[in-house]
């Protein structure tokens, strides 16, 4: 009997899979452990995950809003020096000459409608454009707003009275404490200017809501 028990003893540790069956087997208190340290590290991952995705939308919004200044800048080279602008004579804002306006300039000069679209703005990006409402599909206005819609003819808007300073077009309600035309949340935007160059500027710095600076030192 003592040499039967012996032998089986010596089998029991000869058996390699015996034993791995025994090392590998989780309790439930090591199993939560590991589950708790999973939830730790997902919830340090996830807002940087998030941090990086909206500095890459705000690099390609900012490139964007270059290719509309260089637009500008050439459509004002062809037109005496003025930026688009269909209002009548005396009035700072025309709906229909707004859409018009856009509409032939981002024909014309722009040519790809998803560059008036922000990769961090909730709506569609547009397939081509056939507005300026803000509100509505297809339009110039998806995520951008343009300064130079808000002028009477007779006072241009001309570029070179912008000295290279005036903001051009920006992100839509930028600094606007809420607002579903946000592509950023209201902590700023990205605002291209007369002088072709783009940035970002916090909400702090705008001149008013969808006002980004310095456009009240250059309108009338």
């Amino acid at each position: 009997m003592t040499h039967v028990l012996r032998s089986r003893q010596t089998a029991s540790r000869l058996d390699p899979t015996a034993q791995h069956y025994r090392r590998t087997a989780f309790t439930l208190v090591e199993l939560l452990v590991v589950i708790g340290i999973l939830a730790v590290l997902i919830g340090i991952l996830l807002p940087s995950l998030a941090n990086a995705r909206e500095k890459a939308r705000r690099v390609n919004c900012l490139s964007n809003l270059r290719t509309i200044g260089q637009s500008l800048l050439m459509y004002a080279n062809a037109h005496k020096d003025r930026l688009p602008n269909g209002n009548p004579p005396g009035v700072y804002h025309d709906y229909d000459g707004a859409n018009w306006v856009m509409a032939n300039f981002a024909k014309d000069y722009v040519h790809e409608p998803r560059v008036f679209w922000c990769p961090a703005d909730r709506d569609p990006a547009p397939d081509e454009i056939e507005t300026a409402d803000a509100t509505l599909p297809k339009s110039a206005r998806t995520s951008y707003e343009f300064y130079n819609l808000f002028w009477p003819p007779e006072l241009g808007p001309m570029l070179s009275r912008f000295k290279g300073q005036a903001p051009l077009a920006w992100d839509l309600d930028g600094a606007e404490a809420r607002s579903p035309l946000q592509n950023h949340g209201n902590k700023g935007g990205n605002v291209v200017f007369a002088d072709g160059h783009a940035e970002w500027q916090n909400a702090r710095d705008w001149d008013g809501p969808n006002w980004a600076s310095p456009a009240a030192a250059f309108y009338q």
